[in-house]
């Protein structure tokens, strides 16, 4: 009798740099999966899930980067980092919260990965990009997580992020997350928690 064993196949994945030209169309069906898959992300009350909708969705912030991860010669995700928005900084201002970073906090936005590549590595490398990204740039990541994406939330904690309080949005109760690394760069000594009262 042999036994059978589950072995995990994780995909080549390549990170680019996004280009409207070259990686919207596939940011955009990788999207229209998740929404069909799920039904949560982007949420419903944001933005209708159409092709056009997506576009505009995506297009919609000044990014100071932004990267796609792709799978199979096809885009399988999307990441940008942003400045932060007004609810973040008054969520972080809110709790007491100051960044040691040179540059203070950035924004994690618009991440996703397609369904049919979660949990193989997809979504850990892009946002390892990303944070490589703002940390080289003098900045601490951070983001606010609506409460009912339990998923997103573990992944946070699994990938050093630091949860430091919620508030209420518009989307209900939003959990904030901050970077857990202190960035050796910015001459400060490593801390627990990264960001100080």
């Amino acid at each position: 009798m042999s036994e059978s064993t589950n072995v995990l196949v994780r995909p080549a994945v390549e990170i680019a740099p996004f280009q409207d030209g070259q990686h919207l169309h596939g940011a955009v069906e990788a999207l229209l999966k998740l929404r069909r898959a799920e039904g949560l992300y982007p949420p419903q009350r944001d933005v209708e899930a159409t092709p056009t909708a997506f576009t505009g969705w995506l297009l919609s912030e000044d990014a100071l980067g932004r990267w796609v991860a792709i799978v199979d010669g096809q885009v399988a995700g999307h990441i940008s980092i942003t400045a932060p928005h007004p609810y973040l900084t008054e969520a972080l201002a809110g709790m007491g919260q100051v960044s040691p970073a040179p540059h203070g906090i950035c924004e994690v936005s618009k991440f996703f990965v397609d369904p049919t590549v979660q949990g193989k590595g997809t979504g850990a490398q892009l946002f390892e990009a990303a944070f490589r990204f703002a940390r080289r740039e003098g900045m601490q990541p951070a983001l606010a997580v609506v409460s009912t994406s339990l998923a997103a939330r573990r992944f946070y904690d699994r990938h050093g992020m630091i949860e430091t309080g919620s508030f209420q949005g518009i989307h209900g109760e939003n959990f904030v997350f901050v970077d857990g690394v202190s960035d050796p760069s910015w001459g400060l000594e490593p801390a627990v928690g990264v960001l100080t009262a």
